[in-house]
């Protein structure tokens, strides 16, 4: 410690500064992945499948008796809001010139939904980018996702309706062959594209396009008040009337997100190997020009009987020394800067807001790896210096 206090000061604080940048960049990256993952994960529970979804038995097209299974568990203490769904494959027209000529068509769902309910699971209102939610007696209206309107900069699809606008009328084809038209009243843009590429009206206008009532739906969504509670809803309802129902939690839905994390997590691993190399090139290169202007004192100090042992312990501990202060300044500057900057401006991706996430289990793995290769940053040119003869230091 004391060669550490009497070394050059802007060398000193340019060493942890710099160990602090490599730091904080492979903090940051690993927490913009994370990042991603949870933005992905929060879109599919907030604006598609809630954190439990009941769906048909197999075999059977709807789910029955809609109202006793509603009315069964919305009286569970961890459920915030149910909402069941009527969905239907239907190829959307959009006659831009009115001639018959230039039709823009997109095959999609058509949601049949209570306003009041569906928005109290599914907040589409709070997302509206055009126009207006729709109200209780919107028969022949609807709300169209940015997706399918095209025009709005954010298809991922090769194809939409190229443009549609609140007051344009399009026509939906059903798979039963009925033909209806409907006025767009509104645009919504949730960044989750399986519900931004959907077309959503009320539930009755709907029923009348089936054939179908009220007590049937192909979907209900349950809100709870915590995630946490998913398995607990699911094992409760099981044991009950709804065990011949499909009900599936969001960690099933989310899957495919499961493996993209995996995705995420193999490359966050190897830019932090990248990552904790380079802290160790820079902790080799501060040992070794240390080491080399102190040779003739190594040498004597040698002379003198002090072990080789405690001569390379005192620079492995100014190499861990370096190492340590520069995570902690660069775990400083993540949490209190980073961090809260990007809370209060997040990032625009087309999954969703990100905010950066550093996750425990990653920043206890970069620590560890930081600290090897402080370790062995420092140990090596130490060594390779200290076990050279009296002789040789002393020329």
């Amino acid at each position: 410690m004391r060669a550490i206090v009497r070394s050059d000061k802007s060398s000193l604080f340019l060493t942890i500064f710099i160990m602090a940048v490599v730091f904080l960049n492979l903090l940051f990256i690993d927490s913009i992945f994370a990042g991603i993952s949870k933005a992905m994960d929060e879109e599919k529970i907030n604006y598609q499948f809630g954190e439990v979804i009941i769906e048909p038995k197999s075999g059977e097209q709807y789910i029955k008796n809609v109202g006793r299974v509603v009315d069964f568990i919305r009286d569970y203490h961890y459920v915030r809001s149910v909402a069941p769904r009527l969905i239907v494959l239907a190829t959307l027209k959009n006659d831009k010139n009115k001639d018959g000529r230039d039709v823009a068509t997109f095959t999609t769902g058509v949601v049949g939904i209570n306003p009041e309910k569906d928005n109290d699971a599914i907040n589409i209102e709070a997302n509206m980018i055009a126009g207006r939610y729709l109200r209780k007696g919107d028969f022949g209206k609807a709300i169209l996702g940015a997706d399918v309107a095209g025009g709005y900069g954010s298809s991922v699809f090769p194809d939409d309706l190229e443009g549609v606008r609140v007051g344009d009328k399009i026509k939906a084809k059903f798979a039963n062959g009925l033909e209806k038209e409907y006025r767009i009243v509104g645009i919504f843009k949730t960044k989750n594209f399986d519900t931004d590429s959907k077309m959503f009206v009320i539930r009755r206008d709907l029923d009348r396009v089936l054939g179908t009532s009220r007590e049937e739906a192909s979907e209900i969504v349950v809100r709870l008040n915590d995630k946490n509670f998913s398995k607990q809803a699911i094992k409760d309802w099981r044991k009950l009337s709804l065990a011949g129902l499909s009900l599936v939690d969001w960690e099933e839905k989310l899957a495919f997100g499961r493996k993209i994390n995996k995705s995420f997590d193999m490359v966050g691993n190897i830019l932090r190997m990248i990552g904790s190399l380079v802290a160790g090139l820079v902790i080799f290169i501060v040992i070794f020009v240390e080491v080399v202007n102190r040779r003739k004192q190594i040498g004597i100090l040698k002379a003198i009987g002090l072990p080789e042992v405690t001569l390379v312990y005192s620079y492995i501990i100014q190499g861990l020394f370096f190492t340590l202060t520069g995570i902690l300044l660069g775990y400083l500057l993540m949490s209190g800067g980073v961090i809260g900057f990007f809370k209060k401006y997040p990032i625009d991706f087309p999954m969703g807001w990100v905010v950066p996430v550093v996750k425990n289990r990653s920043l206890r793995l970069s620590v560890e790896l930081f600290l090897l290769a402080g370790f062995i940053g420092s140990l090596f040119p130490a060594w390779r210096e200290v076990r050279k003869r009296i002789l040789d230091l002393m020329r």
